[in-house]
């Protein structure tokens, strides 16, 4: 819940209506609440200081970053080897140094290096499958 992560961590914290707070900010020396925090539909939060401060200067004075506004539930898991894209421009690269090799063709010791290093990457990804 990022509402709490953030509002425990302000003072004056006042809730005007269900989803929306005013507070102190704490990116300057702020006495009377020029802070307004709302809770969106989807959980994300929406941070404004009227006194100018920028979203990233408050969040860095009470030690959050951007993406402590928005929810974690339903978020994709974060990746946990190379893109579909990053795999087949392997497979190519494997693909065209196998015909060359095939062909009779001398490999450049840069071509060859870059083909040894696909047939690398492409065997650890065998490993893991």
């Amino acid at each position: 819940m990022p509402a709490h992560k953030l509002l425990s961590r302000l003072d004056n914290v006042r809730e005007v209506k269900m989803g929306k707070w005013t507070a102190c900010c704490p990116a300057h020396d702020d006495k009377d609440p020029s802070m307004n925090i709302t809770e969106v539909e989807d959980g994300k939060l929406l941070v404004k200081c009227w006194a100018g401060c920028s979203v990233t200067e408050i969040l860095a004075s009470v030690e959050l970053e951007l993406r402590d506004l928005f929810p974690d539930c339903g978020s994709k898991p974060r990746r946990l080897g190379p893109s579909r894209a990053a795999i087949e421009r392997e497979r190519m690269v494997h693909l065209i140094g196998q015909s060359l090799i095939a062909q009779g063709a001398e490999l450049s010791e840069e071509d060859r290096h870059r083909f040894e290093l696909a047939c690398d990457r492409l065997a650890g990804l065998e490993l893991k499958a």
